[in-house]
């Protein structure tokens, strides 16, 4: 089944109804993506080299065990001045926080004014939505999102019918309900009204204007996160779609605003982290090449009006990208540290590739601008002083999962802390793992998968006088999702 516009069209009771089975991704078949993908951590063991010791045999465990959705970027720590994991905070008391006992008054004032106001004009009475909305924000100060939704969606729906189906009106709405559901783990109905989100603006503004510009950085990001964590089949097709919408953010800034724009250099980021990701599973991104996978990026493409942005992929992407940010930041004379970060992300681009002459030469580069400076002990210190866990712009979309939640299928989602300590090579890569933290019948099987992606992924080397070194003994710790 192939929906089109006039299937959008024909919704008039909910806003997103039949957008789920539209012209971006919904109305095809993804057949072949079975493969579980974890965050950025997960993700560099791709492409190392086989030469490392293999991994002791072990009791297969369960599926659940093994499960590791998504790895942060580890936090360098000293054993002796933090040896203890950092404690959870304690979830508020509703009778003791004074501020969610102050919104529930306001609630509930909030509650009695849109009484009075159906009274007096109906259900429908267009005064009703500033109001709702309001209070669909307070529901959500409180943590209550299942309220919240109901109350968002009450708004669009009043908004709607004064204002029409696609009135932009309701896009602050739409976006506060994702919020919620985001927050509720519902990552389904979030997808559906992403997609809604930038189907009505594309419509209304069309492929050039800049105010697609915060759309398509939104779901790009929200591309990527979904990818982080493995959610819907659509995986490689959602990281061509982050690629596509980010080189059209980029350009549309470059355009109407200037390449001086500090958003220029952002969305320069966010397109190396989508290239770095598709280049470490060339599967997916093959199976995007499939017909049905191309019809649905050429509908894309046309609707941004960019039908050669699909032209560079992976690794051509992502270094492109970080060739502009050297060449913006060349071009600034007082921006000494930011043109030797920039050179360094470009030499942890090709470290990750095994181009390790030209990733030593840029990093030597990088090294010397910092000496030329008055604070080249901190810089250097802060750049090369200790090993950097790349690539550094792999945190740049933050992460999807900041709590402990239950999704929306049953699923419970949470997060635990691992201590590690490693060498590191000048090649980046890591030898000597140990993990700190104590193996319990739990966590076991967890920390056994986290041992195995972290000798996959590559490190920054320190310099000393010019030279590139070996670091032994590196404490690091991970917090990482099951």
């Amino acid at each position: 089944m192939k929906a089109d516009k006039s299937t959008v069209d024909s919704v008039n009771s909910n806003p997103v109804t039949g957008v789920a089975q539209g012209w971006f991704v919904r109305n095809i078949r993804w057949r072949h993506c079975a493969l579980f993908i974890a965050g950025p951590l997960l993700l560099a063991n791709a492409i190392k080299s086989g030469a490392q010791e293999a991994e002791p045999a072990t009791a297969a465990p369960t599926l659940e065990q093994t499960q590791i959705l998504y790895v942060e970027m580890p936090v360098p720590f000293v054993p002796e001045l933090d040896p203890v994991l950092p404690a959870v905070p304690p979830a508020l008391n509703p009778e003791t926080d004074p501020e969610f006992i102050a919104r529930m008054d306001v609630i509930t004032s909030y509650e009695s004014a849109l009484e009075q106001i159906e009274l007096d004009g109906g259900a429908w009475n267009q005064a009703l939505i500033e109001e709702l909305a309001t209070l669909g924000v307070l529901q959500q100060q409180q943590g209550n999102h299942a309220e919240a939704i109901e109350i968002f969606d009450r708004a669009i729906h009043v908004n709607r019918i004064n204002s029409g189906l696609h009135t932009l009106e309701q896009i602050a709405n739409i976006e506060r309900m994702i919020d919620s559901y985001l927050a509720l783990g519902d990552w389904a109905r979030a997808d559906t009204y992403f997609d809604y989100l930038f189907y009505i603006q594309q419509r209304a503004y069309g492929p050039n204007d800049p105010r697609m510009i915060p759309v398509l950085d939104r779901l790009a990001t929200w591309n990527i996160q979904a990818f982080n964590i493995g959610y819907g089949e659509a995986l490689g097709f959602r990281l061509n779609s982050a690629q596509i919408m980010q080189t059209a953010a980029a350009t549309m800034v470059s355009v109407h605003f200037g390449e001086d724009d500090e958003r220029y250099i952002s969305y320069r980021r966010n397109l190396a982290n989508s290239a770095f990701l598709a280049s470490r599973h060339p599967e997916l991104i093959a199976q995007s090449q499939q017909q049905d996978y191309r019809n649905a990026e050429d509908i894309l493409l046309s609707k941004l009006d960019a039908g050669g942005l699909e032209q560079i992929h992976g690794f051509q992407a992502g270094e492109l990208a970080l060739r502009e940010i050297v060449s913006y930041y060349a071009k600034q004379e007082a921006a000494q540290f930011e043109l030797a970060s920039a050179l360094a992300d470009l030499g942890d681009w090709y470290l990750m590739f095994e181009r390790r002459r030209d990733a030593e030469n840029l990093y030597i580069e990088a090294w010397e601008i910092l000496q030329q400076s008055d604070l080249s002990d901190e810089w250097i210190q802060q750049l090369f002083g200790q090993v950097v866990p790349i690539p550094t712009f792999g945190s740049a979309v933050a992460n999807l999962l900041t709590q402990p939640i239950t999704t929306s299928d049953g699923k419970t989602v949470n997060y635990s802390y691992a201590d590690v300590v490693f060498d590191v090579m000048v090649s980046g890569t890591t030898r000597n793992i140990e993990i700190l933290t104590e193996a319990t019948a739990v966590n076991s099987s967890l920390l056994s998968r986290l041992q195995r992606e972290i000798r996959g992924a590559y490190f920054r080397p320190r310099i000393e006088n010019g030279q590139l070194q070996r670091s032994d003994r590196n404490y690091f710790r991970y917090r990482y999702w099951y």
